[in-house]
């Protein structure tokens, strides 16, 4: 096979794939995550800021990038993951797939599953809460979280949990919202007694997007690490269920607003 030949059978190949539904949302998940890169370190920003460097790294001694602010990295990356991993989706779905985007678990629950909602947000925060206690004093979780440590006042660490917020948008979104509902109607369909039947595949979106998660947080410290495809699992089903990322997102801020707290204390740091 000739060198043009083999172009044009990867060309060929690709033009079909770009036509499938499926295959245009996780190559563009991937493809985004790649680019939001290692735990959201936007690595690639370094050809554009010379002065940048991850999230959480050199806190103490980094220049500013956003004078005034000295949790400016952190910020950068939590509204260029929502920008790369929620709008740009989002664009995706309404003008190349041309879907609707309440589709995607965007809404609230429908007003009959919000009190599900709710009991879903409390069971998470209730249940996990020990769970984050306890994780709280492990060493390589102190070393990692909270991102940025040196807060001088409690308004200060207030008013970066609420900036942390979008962050949760875009985890649960580019996992539970983007992978898992745009794959719940992959099919395939076979023969029987002579007629076609389609086996539908949700729980490969289940898995799938569970993976991708988990795949995510390769190099997290290992409680988070052994705990990500267990939370991916879980959350997934009840997102799938309530049709909406809301109720585990506001779990997964406030469940992290208590870790955050919870090492600043161990560290004796503002509490």
């Amino acid at each position: 096979m000739t060198f043009p030949h083999l172009l044009k059978l990867v060309y060929e190949t690709l033009k079909t794939y770009f036509k499938n539904k499926h295959f245009v949302i996780m190559f563009s998940a991937f493809l985004l995550l790649m680019i939001y890169g290692y735990h959201g370190n936007l690595d690639l920003l370094k050809n554009i800021l010379p002065k940048w460097s991850p999230p959480g790294e050199n806190v103490c001694c980094r220049p500013a990038i956003i004078p005034g602010l000295p949790w400016d990295r952190e910020l950068i990356s939590f509204i260029g993951g929502a920008i790369l991993l929620v709008v740009i989706p989002l664009l995706i779905i309404k003008f190349i797939l041309k879907e609707r985007l309440s589709r995607y678990g965007i809404l609230l629950p429908a007003k009959g599953k919000r009190l599900t909602g709710l009991l879903t947000f409390l069971f998470l925060v209730i249940v996990l809460s020990p769970v984050f206690y306890f994780t709280s004093s492990n060493a390589s979780m102190q070393g990692v979280y909270p991102f940025f440590k040196n807060f001088t006042s409690v308004n200060q660490f207030v008013i970066y949990e609420i900036a942390y917020f979008p962050f949760f948008i875009t985890i649960e979104f580019i996992f539970c919202g983007y992978l898992l509902f745009g794959l719940d109607d992959m099919h395939d369909t076979y023969v029987h007694d002579n007629r076609e039947k389609n086996i539908h595949f949700i729980g490969f979106g289940l898995i799938i997007q569970m993976l991708a998660y988990t795949m995510w947080h390769m190099g997290k410290p290992i409680p988070e690490l052994w705990g990500t495809p267990v939370w991916g699992l879980a959350t997934g089903i009840m997102t799938y269920h309530l049709k909406s990322i809301w109720p585990v997102t506001f779990a997964h801020w406030t469940l992290n607003i208590l870790l955050d707290s919870l090492i600043l204390h161990h560290l004796h740091i503002l509490f």
